[in-house]
């Protein structure tokens, strides 16, 4: 096994850092008049009726484990699930800022992998890196991501009418899935006592992929822009199925029903947690982790959406509060979700 090299970060200091991951990173472009290397970044505001900012911080043994987590994945994750916040506002991102904390187990290289995973993920989401700080930290590493963006047809959780269509894009499950499969393999690998064991991912592919590297929703965006439609309510589903959507019935002042047999769950989910002995809807509804989309439509504008934008599906629909938050079951019983 080759050693990899591991540069203290204290051997070019945190001055010689910054220049190190600033080189990586256009300083001047479009609308970013001056990015990295000053007391502040200089950017020239979106023309839009509205801007948004949204921040999270996450932390190393809390929101990750750098024991499965490559860091050029980590880097990309992170952006997507911060950037994730801007398009369930039906907005579009325009800058970020990290700010790091590092322990003294985070070498140049490591750093300097990370940033390339958080530059893959800016010019997937067209978004400029602007600054940011980067200090010491004692326990873990920690990461902090602050984006800004504009949206000129603002969508907030509240807005959504008794009738109208619940709809979420792609597939729910996967990343609690495949966050499960990593956590039973490391603990084969700390039981084993093999550090040259290989993990058995292949059969997982599809649900590890959604945990390490999942992809925010931009393309919904895009589309709902195209076809001028403005959904009632939005949000995105980084929490969970049952936790969001009872945060949007609470918002709205409604009650919903749901139907099981409606929510899309890829093939290969369904086969991991078959795998790991687990109930399915324990990860599609409290797993979270997931960039994916919740919107409401108005049922007549759901149709025509559909034949513009293939990748949703309804799951339920808005009730009046005296009905409750429901879910029918694939066996036609009834449940109620709190």
């Amino acid at each position: 096994m080759t050693k990899q090299k591991f540069t203290p970060i204290e051997k070019i200091g945190r001055s010689g850092l910054i220049e190190k991951i600033s080189k990586q990173f256009e300083k001047h472009e479009d609308n970013l008049i001056y990015g990295i290397g000053d007391d502040a970044a200089v950017v020239k505001p979106a023309t839009a009726e509205h801007q948004l900012l949204t921040s999270e911080l996450f932390t190393e043994g809390v929101d990750f484990d750098l024991t499965y987590t490559p860091l050029q994945h980590l880097g990309f994750k992170l952006v997507s699930l911060c950037v994730s916040d801007i398009y369930a506002m039906n907005g579009k991102p325009d800058f970020l800022l990290v700010n790091l904390g590092l322990t003294n187990k985070i070498s140049l290289e490591m750093t300097e992998t990370l940033y390339q995973g958080i530059k893959s993920a800016c010019s997937a989401y067209g978004i400029k890196l602007a600054g940011g700080d980067i200090g010491a930290a004692t326990g873990a590493l920690t990461i902090s991501m602050t984006i800004s963006g504009h949206s000129d047809n603002t969508v907030y959780r509240s807005g959504a009418k008794d009738g109208d269509a619940i709809c979420v894009t792609g597939d729910l499950g996967g990343a609690a899935c495949g966050l499960m499969v990593l956590l039973r393999e490391k603990k084969h690998f700390d039981s084993s006592g093999k550090y040259s064991m290989k993990p058995e991912l292949e059969p997982f592919e599809y649900v590890v992929r959604r945990q390490l590297v999942p992809e925010a929703r931009f393309d919904l965006i895009d589309a709902l822009s195209a076809q001028k439609l403005v959904p009632s309510s939005m949000t995105d589903l980084t929490k969970g199925l049952n936790k969001d959507l009872l945060a949007v019935c609470e918002a709205n002042n409604l009650g919903a029903m749901i139907y099981e047999a409606a929510v899309p769950v890829n093939p290969s989910t369904r086969f991991a947690a078959d795998e790991l002995e687990e109930d399915i809807d324990k990860f599609v509804l409290f797993g979270g982790e997931e960039p994916e989309i919740m919107f409401t439509l108005p049922e007549k504008k759901v149709e025509e959406f559909a034949t513009h934008f293939k990748d949703f599906v309804v799951i339920g629909r808005m009730r009046e509060k005296a009905h409750g938050v429901k879910m029918q079951t694939a066996e036609g019983h009834t449940m109620t979700l709190h």
